[in-house]
């Protein structure tokens, strides 16, 4: 879930600087060519229109498909265009036009979908503009153009695929903990919202659940931080083993642990399961299904603090007598 909202990030920024690029040069063409209304001009102007409208609406469902099926679909509109005789360029200069102003569309394709983008749209683009061409001399500065605007295009391609890594990789370390590789508070407030939104979709129980080492600090002064490190590790792996595939567990604080669970029937025997391998954990949990995130947090939090009264002996004797690996 995380993943992908990172991705509608990213598409996020794309659609709204693609949308208000067509915008604008609607805007440009009709300001250029609407005072002197010749007909060609108006229904070049329409058709676009009506087709950025369409498939704006469409992106809302689709966006990735709408902006690239709107670009290739501007280059039918540009050949419609060069066929008009009624318009504010001169006919004679339509192919020169066409030729100019098939480059965005060729770009927007390639930086969409790469190499494949550039190969589709430079093609549509040369099956309907080079029969256009009545000087031979303009299809050597075609494909000069067209070929410029793929590598521009593949060049923002590539770019956006590198940032889109160094964003998930910057991202992961912030919401990672980085001795025991779960995920942090911040993580666990990121996804509780989206789980408690999907409990609540398909009608399951999301239940919070919170642990504490018990004398960790004990450990630490006797032993090292090495050796509460070593604790830490171990209770970290006794949690992974014990939920399953469908929770998420998240290291929380220095030495207290988080579990978010959709849809379990019996927290206590999740609860008495860590417990019988890692007797020194304090516990509480909460329905949080329908509970914001502070309310089930102190909810939970206060449980576990009632439970940390019937803690077994010092995990101190336990850190003496059991290697901690």
């Amino acid at each position: 879930m995380a993943a992908n909202r990172r991705r509608e990030v990213f598409e996020s920024y794309w659609s709204t600087y693609y949308w208000w690029v067509m915008l604008a040069a609607l805007a440009l063409a009709l300001a250029t060519q609407y005072p002197w209304r010749h007909r060609g001009d108006l229904a070049a102007d329409a058709l676009f229109a009506l087709w950025s409208g369409a498939m704006y609406l469409a992106a809302r469902r689709w966006p990735f498909w709408a902006r690239l099926v709107h670009a290739l679909g501007v280059i039918p509109i540009l050949a419609f265009y060069t066929l008009q005789r009624d318009t504010r360029v001169p006919p004679e200069y339509h192919a020169e036009l066409f030729l100019l102003l098939a480059l965005f569309p060729i770009y927007a394709a390639t930086a969409m979908l790469g190499i494949w983008g550039f190969a589709v749209a430079a093609l549509l683009a040369g099956l309907l503009g080079f029969p256009l061409f009545d000087e031979p001399a303009l299809l050597p500065v075609a494909i000069f153009y067209w070929t410029l605007g793929g590598l521009l295009g593949l060049g923002y391609y590539r770019m956006v695929g590198r940032l889109r890594g160094f964003h998930e990789t910057l991202l992961r370390q912030a919401l990672t903990d980085p001795l025991t590789g779960l995920r942090n508070r911040r993580a666990l407030e990121e996804d509780y919202a989206q789980m408690q939104a999907l409990a609540k979709r398909e009608k399951k129980r999301l239940v919070l659940t919170l642990w504490d080492v018990n004398d960790l600090k004990t450990i630490n002064d006797r032993y090292g931080h090495a050796a509460g490190d070593r604790v830490l590790k171990k209770f970290a792996r006794i949690l992974r083993d014990s939920i399953r595939q469908s929770d998420a567990v998240y290291r929380i604080g220095g030495d207290e642990f988080a579990g978010l669970h959709l849809g379990i029937e019996e927290p206590e025997a999740l609860l008495q399961r860590v417990r019988r391998r890692f007797p020194w954990a304090s516990s509480g949990w909460v329905d949080a299904t329908d509970l914001d995130f502070k309310t089930a947090y102190r909810t939970a939090d206060e449980r576990m603090y009632r439970d940390k009264a019937h803690k077994p002996e010092e995990l101190a004797k336990f850190t003496r007598e059991e290697p901690i690996g």
